[in-house]
């Protein structure tokens, strides 16, 4: 089980959004990543946060700003829209690329950037609400998709993604404890890699869930310290 940490940026600003709206200021996002890669967490992702809304960019200095300082993989995304995009993201310092909004407003530019970079190198990111019958959001949790949240799975699976990320809107910035109806859901799939976040609030939820997830994604628990990091290596130890 992995422990990956997001960093939501706007204007190379560290942010913290609760239930996907406000923002609130938290500081230096090189300051943070720094300490969350001695801490030992495994991944960094890196999120444009409002990049789908208004279609701005994740400023690519940051990118090599951190990655010259930390040497866990970064993930990036937020304002993905083209082929390009994702080059640009890959070619300064990101394994990986991660994707919401583009695979419902334009599939057809999506499956151009699985051809280039490979399924491997691409992460499909779900936002869901737990308290509206599992149906899936874009554009920051703004637009439905028309589906659920098994079927979104499935269409991610299909598209090509070589990873997924299950966000509960609802739980977002709350310390509320991952959705553990999640469960029996991502029970369903087993091959293909699903990381889970909103809510995470305690190392219990990783054992939880060690056996359907492949990591916890976290900000908020960690950016205000509600956990020990001190004790990753141990909990890592012990799963």
């Amino acid at each position: 089980m992995r422990i990956i940490s997001r960093l939501d940026i706007k204007n190379n600003n560290l942010i913290k959004s609760i239930k996907f709206d406000g923002v609130r200021k938290i500081g230096d996002p090189k300051k943070f990543a720094k300490n969350y890669y001695e801490k030992k967490l495994d991944e960094i992702f890196l999120i444009n946060n409002t990049g789908s809304l208004y279609g701005t960019k994740l400023d690519v200095s940051l990118i090599k700003e951190i990655r010259s300082i930390v040497s866990i993989p970064i993930t990036s995304g937020g304002g993905i829209s083209s082929v390009n995009d994702s080059e640009c993201l890959i070619k300064n310092g990101s394994e990986k690329i991660v994707i919401n909004s583009l695979i419902h407003s334009n599939l057809n530019e999506f499956k151009k950037i699985i051809s280039l970079l490979g399924s491997s190198s691409v992460v499909g990111s779900i936002q869901y609400s737990s308290e509206k019958k599992y149906l899936t959001y874009y554009k920051m949790g703004r637009e439905l998709t028309g589906y659920d949240l098994i079927d979104t799975i499935k269409f991610y699976q299909d598209i090509g993604c070589g990873e997924i990320l299950v966000t509960d809107i609802c739980r977002d910035g709350k310390y509320t404890g991952l959705d553990k109806a999640l469960y029996d859901i991502l029970n369903k799939f087993y091959d293909i890699p699903i990381l889970i976040g909103g809510g995470f609030k305690s190392f219990d939820e990783i054992d939880y869930f060690k056996d359907v997830a492949s990591a916890i994604v976290s900000s908020s628990t960690l950016h205000f310290n509600k956990i020990n990091l001190n004790n990753i290596y141990d909990v890592k130890k012990f799963l």
